[in-house]
């Protein structure tokens, strides 16, 4: 909930450093695995879980760093973190099961099921919801969400923080990311089930699949393994604020463990849950009313790794961070799932998933002449809307982000500057005048030109 998605756009393909023709066994892929989760965790500091699975195998499984710092708890395999907008999924997949009972349609309006929903809104369509083209506002930007979020809340009182404001424009017109449309979501599976959303997940989801850990959080109920929140101020960790789990609903409340969201995804290859026609559903690029396809399906974003499809989801939270991506061709799956808002749980998740399919993301770095690195040297404004200054220090270009980190830029043969333990880099381009021209290459945004400030 209090990050929008990490992937908002079609993704671009990574250059990855290890050709097509270099085979690696299982054993080389678990030890670059390990080696990588090695260097990201830090024994004294908040952590994550990570699960890694290829076909039946379980490639990587484990805890690293804390679970609770005052407590000195380390973080275990199976402890449970909030999953933030991994939730989204299970929300999806509870309308599909509904709509294949015959209770609800994809079309149906939200006016049709929500008989007192204000008119502003009613001609929704359920599929509009799903897919983030409604033209809700996203209510976890508004100030009264953030004023009040320790305070418990009822979904009534959630969804009259949007149901009376104006559209951001034309339902089904474009995409945009909006957590009210999954709260409005959760209010139409308790309308059309009978049941409370938290009920109605157990009994039709994690129950059937074995998720023993996985629930509805709360803030009082005794979870066995839960891991505490955090957040980071300078090199000082805070316990995370306080946010009532009553306000995310099916946007963003449920908690979980790496091994239930095994489960969970191996579910998504049978017909346990809803027939795979129907599922299909979740894993398209639905267009908008011009034609032009979007980057949402239902609960999941679609992009591509090594020119492979791939769906994927980021969740972040008060204290809690987490990325999900999931590769079908090869039926890899990479779930990380981090008690600390800072940490950078996509990067993780997309180079382990890069491991997995034998095409590991490693710059093989070169040496540039002294007068390229002198000419990449200057402050630059990108398209992204970021400002960013590159240095050079003792002969490494170094790459600053305004406040931000400093990252060493990693050369590489193809003209290429990758920033450190990143998956973005810059294109080096031509050399005017003593002066580089540069573009930012993000995974999933784009390519954003430079322009010299200096």
């Amino acid at each position: 909930m209090k990050h929008t998605l990490t992937l908002l756009t079609t993704a671009l393909c990574l250059s990855l450093t290890s050709p097509a023709t270099l085979a690696f066994s299982n054993t080389e892929l678990q030890q670059k695995m390990q080696t990588l989760v090695v260097q990201k965790a830090k024994a004294d500091q908040p952590g994550f879980t990570v699960l890694v699975r290829k076909g039946d195998q379980v490639m990587l499984r484990g805890g690293y760093g804390m679970a609770n710092l005052e407590l000195a708890v380390p973080m275990q395999a199976n402890s449970n973190l909030r999953l933030a907008s991994q939730t989204k999924q299970f929300t999806a997949m509870a309308v599909l099961q509904l709509v294949h009972a015959g209770k609800i349609s994809l079309q149906h309006k939200v006016g049709e099921v929500l008989k007192d929903y204000p008119a502003v809104g009613r001609d929704i369509s359920i599929h509009q919801l799903l897919t983030h083209s409604s033209g809700i506002p996203n209510l976890s930007r508004m100030p009264e969400f953030k004023q009040n979020k320790s305070k418990d809340a009822t979904l009534a009182e959630m969804l009259a923080l949007f149901n009376d404001k104006p559209l951001q424009f034309a339902p089904g017109s474009r995409f945009m990311y909006s957590n009210s449309n999954y709260v409005l979501l959760t209010a139409i599976i308790e309308a059309v089930s009978k049941q409370s959303y938290a009920d109605y997940l157990q009994q039709h989801i994690f129950q059937p699949l074995g998720m023993k850990n996985t629930g509805y959080d709360s803030a009082t109920a005794i979870i066995p393994n839960r891991a505490s929140g955090y957040e980071q101020q300078g090199n000082t960790f805070l316990n995370a604020a306080v946010i009532s789990m009553t306000r995310p609903q099916g946007a963003g409340a449920l908690r979980s463990t790496v091994d239930d969201m095994n489960l969970w995804d191996q579910a998504l290859y049978s017909n346990k849950l809803v027939p795979q026609a129907l599922l299909q559903q979740s894993f398209i690029k639905h267009p908008s009313t011009d034609g032009q396809p979007q980057p949402y399906g239902y609960g999941w974003m679609m992009a591509d790794l090594a020119q492979l499809p791939t769906q994927e989801h980021s969740g972040g939270i008060e204290g809690f961070s987490s990325y999900i991506i999931r590769i079908p061709a090869q039926q890899v799956y990479v779930v990380v799932l981090a008690n600390s808002s800072y940490f950078d749980s996509y990067t993780l998740a997309v180079k382990l998933a890069a491991i997995a399919i034998g095409k590991p993301i490693e710059p093989v770095a070169v040496e540039l002449s002294a007068e390229a690195k002198q000419a990449i040297v200057g402050n630059y404004s990108f398209d992204d809307g970021t400002e960013r200054h590159i240095s050079l220090h003792q002969g490494e270009l170094l790459c600053q982000t305004l406040d931000g980190p400093t990252q060493k830029l990693i050369p590489t043969a193809e003209g290429k500057l990758y920033l450190e333990d990143d998956i973005s880099y810059l294109t080096l381009g031509d050399i005017k005048a003593g002066k580089a021209e540069l573009a930012l290459v993000i995974r999933g945004f784009g390519t954003f030109p430079a322009k010299r400030l200096q």
